[in-house]
C-alpha cells in the first residue's frame, strides 16, 4: 500500500474516533484486496457506518478535516442502494466514502458480498464481518430472464433507428453506445457464467471472451448519420450470435423474430 494512503487512512481512524455519530469505518476496494490489488491509478474506497447519512451526504465541512477537497458529489453506490460521497484532495487523493446507516453493519445486504469478498479491513469501531465469498458469479438465466433481455434489446434497437431517421443522432448515440452495450455486457455475463465478472462494467477485457472484446470497436459510432447507422447493425450482429450462444448453451429458445426485425433495422438505416 502507498505510504500516503497508509497515513491517510490512520487519519481517518482517528478521525473517526472524535466522531459520536460514527459507528464504524471499513475499507474495501483495490486497497484492501489481494486479486487486482491497488496500483497508482486507484482510488481509497470507504463505507463509513454513522447515525444521521444527511450530516455525510449533503455538508462538506467534515470533509476538511481530514483534507483539502478540490472536487466533490454525491452518486449512488455500486452496490447495495445506498449513496456516497466522492471526494478528489488537493493532494490529488481520490476517495470514495460510502455513507451507510450504522444499523446496516450488523446485516449488511446480501448484494454487499460483491465487494465485501474480495476482502475488506475494520479501520475503526466493533465490525465483526465474517469471510464472505464473493458474489460476482451470474446466476444461470432462465427462459423469461432472456425473453426479458432479447426483446428488450431488440425494441431498442429499431427505436433507436427511428430516432436516427428523425434526425436525433444524439438519442440515436446515446442509445447504441449505451443502453444496447449494456444489454450486451449483462448476454456476455450469462455466457461467462462460472468466471468472475465482477459488477458494471468492470475488468471486462479480462472475463469477456476475446472475440466479443475484438468485435465491441465496431459497435461505437461517431456522431454522423452513417456512422451511428453502421454502428446498429454491428450491435444487432454481435449481440445476436451471442444470443443464439447463450440459449444453447442452457437450452433456452430465441423467441424473437430475429429475421424479421433485422428486415426492419435494414430498411430503416437505409432509408
Amino acid at each position: 500500500m502507498d505510504e500516503r494512503v497508509a497515513v491517510f487512512l490512520d487519519e481517518v481512524a482517528a478521525w473517526a474516533g472524535r466522531q459520536a455519530d460514527v459507528s464504524g469505518v471499513l475499507l474495501v476496494g483495490s486497497q484492501a484486496r489481494v486479486d487486482s490489488p491497488a496500483d497508482d491509478f486507484s482510488d481509497v474506497d470507504l463505507v463509513l457506518f454513522v447515525d444521521s447519512p444527511p450530516r455525510y451526504l449533503e455538508e462538506t465541512a467534515w470533509l476538511r478535516e481530514l483534507g483539502e477537497p478540490l472536487l466533490t458529489f454525491v452518486e449512488p453506490t455500486a452496490v447495495g442502494g445506498f449513496e456516497e460521497r466522492r471526494v478528489l484532495f488537493d493532494n490529488d487523493l481520490d476517495v470514495d466514502f460510502s455513507i451507510v446507516p450504522s444499523s446496516v453493519a450488523t446485516a449488511p445486504p446480501a448484494e454487499a458480498s460483491s465487494v465485501l469478498g474480495r476482502g475488506f479491513r475494520v479501520l475503526y469501531g466493533e465490525l465483526a464481518f465474517d469471510a464472505v465469498e464473493p458474489g460476482a458469479v451470474a446466476s444461470v438465466p432462465t427462459q423469461p430472464m432472456l425473453d426479458q433481455l432479447s426483446h428488450d434489446f431488440w425494441y431498442h434497437v429499431l427505436w433507436a433507428a427511428k430516432k436516427l431517421r428523425r434526425g436525433e443522432l444524439l438519442v440515436a448515440k446515446q442509445v447504441c453506445d449505451g443502453y444496447l452495450l449494456g444489454q450486451l455486457v449483462e448476454l456476455a455475463r450469462w455466457r461467462a457464467r462460472g468466471r468472475d465478472t465482477w459488477h458494471g462494467y468492470r475488468f471486462f477485457e479480462r472475463w469477456a471472451e476475446e472475440e466479443l472484446v475484438a468485435a465491441l470497436p465496431a459497435t461505437f459510432a461517431r456522431y454522423e448519420v452513417n456512422d451511428i447507422a453502421r454502428a446498429l447493425r454491428a450491435t444487432a450482429d454481435v449481440f445476436g450470435d451471442l444470443e443464439e450462444e447463450v440459449a444453447r448453451r442452457f437450452d433456452l429458445a430465441v423467441t424473437v423474430d430475429r429475421r424479421e426485425v433485422l428486415r426492419r433495422l435494414d430498411a430503416l438505416i437505409a432509408a
